[in-house]
């Protein structure tokens, strides 16, 4: 059958035109698609697998009818399956069915009815598209269910990106999910069945306000047209608005996201003061890309805790911090934050290891470095020492030797100072990381003395001196 347009300037003109519009503008869907259009035999659905119908000999497109049986209403839902089986047939679209037996699934799996039909009902979907080959798949939400859903979420708590309501695309599996009905109006489009007279399912539970839709459809927004009749254009106004906003804003975040983010071992980081300059609306999202990033997507993240976490990250006077979110931590370091799996940064406490004598090798994986231990004579010494080498005298040092990590109450007595310090304050000195503190090794003698910090101090015992015969050198390798 060709594409069909009335001659008059007919509702279905009205329409029919305003779709084509819709899908010329949005190129929301291409001549010659395989489209799986979910059918239900509710008003909305039907309208929409009509006018796809009447469209497709135009646009080249392949349609199958998808239906799925809920469980829930045992008679209703049959007659529903037999009347959309019969609608589509009369067209010679091709129908897929399918019981899902929500209620079993519930039984088994527990939660929320509507979420587990809302479930069950998508996976049919998509494996019906993956099955025929079909690259989209079309939903008949429209105007009044987009007012709807941002008034919903007004009413919990939302931000930008739950103002933008329901997406008119959105990939899923590698299957486009879209919704060209979502400009055009309930009575538009029950205005256009009656025109062709064509009939439609009707579904008890939509009366039912023990579901929070249908008192949002039922009540609330016939209570706000009484202030604003065009309540619900404003609200799909405000979701375009909305969604063009969040859109905008996603692609600078993820722009700033790759500029700013660095992959070490285990996580992120990045330098807190190139993320202070960002704006607060780019704060928010870039820290959300980042947990959501190290988190693969799995920890959702909630807006107190990001934002807790962004204002620390923005404080002058503390320097050092440690917030924990779900399955992550996000250490500050003087400029330096790190967010990586909360394992990643456990493992590196609490370690200990024993050199009976001064030769040999010593791998440290909590701290990711090994020290390197050999004894030589004097006088064969060419290099003296720097931040990554010790050298002790054998002869003054008290074996065996420890490397560990960092104990509270550990003292150091730093070479050319007069009297001890705090290893903490030490590190305090030197802005050594909070949790880098936790890792770092110290080599400890028989005696509890701290010998050397690599990279930092080294303490004033068994100091090379001109009698000195043999000295133990230590070299510190970090992975």
């Amino acid at each position: 059958m060709g594409w069909w347009i009335p001659t008059e300037r007919t509702g279905t003109m009205d329409v029919l035109g305003k779709l084509n519009r819709i899908l010329e503008d949005e190129h929301l869907l291409q001549p010659g698609d395989h489209i799986v259009v979910a059918v239900s035999g509710g008003p909305d659905s039907t309208a929409l697998l009509q006018l796809l119908f009447l469209l497709s000999g135009r646009w080249g497109w392949t349609l199958t009818a998808a239906h799925a049986n809920h469980g829930f209403r045992p008679e209703e839902s049959e007659r529903e399956a037999a009347w959309v089986r019969a609608f589509a047939e009369e067209r010679g679209i091709p129908v897929v069915y399918q019981e899902l037996q929500v209620p079993a699934y519930l039984k088994q799996h527990g939660g929320n009815p509507q979420d587990a039909a809302r479930l069950l009902r998508y996976r049919f979907l998509l494996e019906t598209a993956r099955r025929l080959g079909a690259g989209r798949i079309a939903l008949a939400h429209h105007a009044d269910d987009q007012a709807e859903t941002v008034l919903m979420r007004l009413l919990r708590g939302t931000g930008i990106s739950g103002l933008g309501g329901i997406p008119m695309r959105r990939m899923e599996q590698n299957v486009e999910l879209v919704r060209p009905l979502l400009r055009i109006t309930k009575n538009e489009l029950l205005e256009e069945l009656d025109r062709q007279d064509i009939g439609y399912c009707t579904d008890s539970s939509n009366t039912k306000l023990t579901y929070t839709r249908n008192r949002i459809r039922l009540e609330a927004l016939p209570y706000l047209a009484r202030f604003n009749p065009s309540v619900a254009q404003a609200l799909n106004r405000l979701a375009g608005l909305a969604s063009s906003d969040d859109d905008y804003l996603n692609r600078e975040a993820e722009q700033a996201f790759r500029r700013m983010a660095q992959a070490v071992q285990g996580g992120l980081r990045l330098d807190r003061r190139d993320y202070a300059t960002l704006h607060v609306a780019l704060q928010r999202r870039v820290l959300k890309l980042i947990l959501n990033y190290v988190s693969s997507g799995t920890e959702p993240q909630d807006f107190e805790e990001v934002e807790r976490i962004r204002s620390g990250l923005l404080q002058e006077g503390k320097p050092n911090a440690v917030w924990q979110t779900g399955g992550l931590r996000v250490v500050r370091a003087y400029d330096e934050v790190r967010v990586e799996q909360a394992e990643q940064i456990s493992a590196g406490l609490a370690y200990c290891y024993t050199m009976e004598e001064a030769d040999g090798e010593l791998w440290i994986p909590e701290a990711s470095c090994r020290l390197v231990f050999r004894t030589v004579p004097a006088a064969e010494l060419i290099s003296g020492p720097d931040g990554e080498q010790a050298f002790f005298d054998e002869d003054a040092l008290r074996f065996p030797l420890t490397v560990r990590n960092r104990r509270d109450g550990d003292r150091m007595r730093p070479d050319g100072l007069n009297g001890s310090k705090k290893v903490k304050d030490i590190f305090i000195d030197h802005k050594v990381p909070q949790a880098v503190r936790e890792r770092l090794p110290l080599l400890v003698d028989r005696e509890e003395k701290v010998l050397w910090i690599p990279g930092l101090r080294r303490s004033g015992t068994a100091k090379v001196i001109d009698g000195t015969r043999r000295v133990v050198c230590v070299h510190y390798l970090p992975a």
